[in-house]
């Protein structure tokens, strides 16, 4: 009797060990900059757009995850030039500030993503009003930005299980929401060494189209 139950609890931590083991890693708890939304509006006169993002602060490409602030980020340019614009989101108002190398104006303020079809937007310029809604690229048929980092991780299998530890993974994951005529996702790996590995993921078919190596 005194045999079977040693050799029982031997099985049981042999048992408990190829478990623990096995246990994949989830890359999704070290992404250190998350875009998940990007609303879009444009006509004749403003073109404009606004990101929900999530990000460490303070925000520093060394393969550590920081604390992560929610950020919405507010742009909009114009053909006409403008000495100051104001803009409304949903209830939140502020002066935007003007940016000569991008030529367009920007706001950013803390505030959950939306995680709706769209947003009201007012905009004030010069002697101008306007007032829309910024309609969300993505839609049902869109990945998350954590299916984005698991397709980039199924992809370079090696990368990921090189950066792995026993208590974690040794770098931070950037996982940007883009649009250009359907949604996309750039995936960084940024690890310790300031090496970055960078993946193109198409946003509804889930599969990587490019990458590159770069430095942070």
């Amino acid at each position: 009797m005194k045999r079977f139950i040693i050799a029982a609890l031997f099985a049981a931590v042999t048992l408990a060990g190829i478990a623990a083991c096995s246990k994949e890693t989830d890359y999704t708890l070290f992404i250190s900059e998350k875009r998940s939304e990007i609303y879009m509006y444009s006509d004749d006169d403003v073109d404009f757009k606004i990101y929900c993002v999530e990000r460490e602060q303070p925000y520093l490409s060394d393969g550590i995850c920081g604390e992560m602030c929610k950020i919405v980020e507010v742009y909009a340019s114009f053909p006409a030039a403008y000495e100051s614009v104001e803009v409304t989101v949903e209830g939140f108002s502020g002066e935007m500030n003007y940016v000569a190398v991008d030529r367009q104006f920007t706001l950013s303020y803390s505030a959950d993503p939306f995680s709706s079809d769209g947003v009201n937007v007012k905009l004030a310029y010069g002697r101008e009003q306007k007032t829309f809604r910024a309609l969300n690229v993505a839609d049902g048929g869109t990945m998350t930005c954590e299916q984005a980092v698991r397709c980039a991780a199924d992809h370079d299998k090696e990368l990921f299980e090189s950066l792995k530890r026993k208590n974690g993974f040794s770098g931070e994951i950037y996982v940007r929401l883009l649009y250009d005529e359907g949604c996309y996702y750039y995936v960084g790996v940024c690890d310790r060494d300031k090496n970055v590995s960078a993946y193109l993921v198409d946003g509804v078919k889930g599969k990587v189209i490019s990458q590159k190596k770069l430095t942070a």
